[in-house]
């Protein structure tokens, strides 16, 4: 009997991949979201750990942050958050974020 592939639509990649921390101005309480709003405090986005596969076939990891998502290609700009490297990644190529094992196609 085969065995079910656990899978994850992009959009549910999405929602992983692209979380912002704010203080509220109002509460001071610390906020964890998808779009914080322009009167909020020390916005930035939230670091998350991703295993992935280059195109050239190698197994990378480490904890990085999105800059920039091209929807159309399925690809993200990530800026790893130890050695400040810039890379591209393709949505299908990844594996796990923040231990959740992934299968998008």
């Amino acid at each position: 009997m085969p065995t079910q592939q656990p899978t994850i639509s992009f959009q549910q990649l999405r929602n992983l991949t692209e979380k912002w921390t704010w203080r509220d101005p109002g509460t001071g309480l610390r906020i964890t979201g998808y779009n914080p709003p322009s009167d909020a405090l020390e916005k930035k986005q939230k670091p998350y750990f991703v295993r992935y596969v280059t195109g050239e076939g190698y197994l990378e990891q480490g904890e990085v942050v999105t800059l920039k998502v091209n929807l159309r290609r399925h690809q993200r700009k990530v800026l790893f958050v130890t050695s400040g490297e810039i890379r591209v990644l393709r949505d299908y190529l990844i594996i796990e974020v923040d231990g959740m094992r992934i299968l998008t196609h």
